[in-house]
C-alpha cells in the first residue's frame, strides 16, 4: 500500500487577489507554507485574507479532515513536504480556508482516517523522507509528490485501527496544545498576580 492509493482527490492552490473585485468577490483564508506550524499548534491568526473568482471558491474551499502539502520551499536542513491538517476549529474560526499556489491540499478516501494519514505523513516527513524526492529550479526546491506518493509506503490498517490510533494521537495533541496554551499564560498571570501583590502592599 502506498500513499498514492489513500487519497481521493487533489485541490489545487490559489493565492487569489489582496482586494475584492468583480472576478474575485469571495474573501478567503490562504493557508501558506508559512502557517502550517502555527496552524499545527492552534495558532490561526496569521493566516492571509484574500479574495478569489466564484470559479476557485467553489472549487478549492477546503474541509475538516483535508491535508495541506507544502510544495515549494524547504530550506538546506527543512525539506519540502511538510503538511498541515484542516481542523474543525480552523474552519470554525477562519470559515472559507483555501492553500497557496505554493501548496496542495489532498483528501483521502472512504475507508481512511485522514487525522491517522496526517499523522503518518508527519512521521514519514520528520523521518526526513521527502529529501529523496526533490527537485531544485531557480533555487527554489520542489517537491516530486507524485515520485513521493508511488514511493512511500502506508500501514494498510483497518479502519478500526486507524480510528483508534487517530483517538490516541489526538487526545496527546490535546494535551501538548493545552500545556502549551497554559505555559504561554503563565507570565501574564505571573505578572497580573505581582501588580495585585503591589497594589495590596501600597
Amino acid at each position: 500500500m502506498r500513499l498514492a492509493d489513500v487519497i481521493d482527490v487533489f485541490i489545487a492552490g490559489d493565492w487569489g487577489n489582496e482586494s475584492p473585485s468583480e472576478e474575485t468577490p469571495n474573501a478567503v483564508y490562504c493557508v501558506r507554507g508559512a502557517d502550517i506550524v502555527p496552524i499545527s499548534i492552534g495558532e490561526f491568526g496569521d493566516i492571509p485574507l484574500r479574495y478569489v473568482s466564484d470559479k476557485s471558491f467553489e472549487e478549492k474551499t477546503l474541509r475538516a479532515g483535508d491535508m495541506i502539502v507544502e510544495k515549494s520551499g524547504g530550506s538546506p536542513t527543512q525539506s519540502t513536504g511538510r503538511v498541515s491538517y484542516v481542523s474543525e476549529a480552523l474552519i470554525t474560526e477562519k470559515g472559507a480556508v483555501v492553500c497557496t499556489n505554493f501548496c496542495v491540499a489532498f483528501r483521502v478516501k472512504t475507508g481512511w482516517n485522514p487525522y491517522f494519514v496526517y499523522q503518518y505523513w508527519n512521521h514519514i516527513y520528520n523521518n526526513n523522507i521527502f529529501f529523496n524526492f526533490e527537485g531544485k529550479t531557480s533555487g527554489l526546491k520542489n517537491l516530486q509528490l507524485d515520485n513521493a506518493l508511488k514511493a512511500i509506503e502506508i500501514p494498510d490498517y483497518t479502519l478500526e485501527q486507524q480510528n483508534r490510533i487517530a483517538e490516541t494521537l489526538l487526545k496527546i495533541e490535546q494535551k501538548v496544545l493545552l500545556n502549551r496554551a497554559i505555559n504561554h499564560n503563565l507570565p501574564i498571570l505571573d505578572h497580573s498576580l505581582r501588580a495585585v501583590e503591589v497594589r495590596h502592599a501600597a
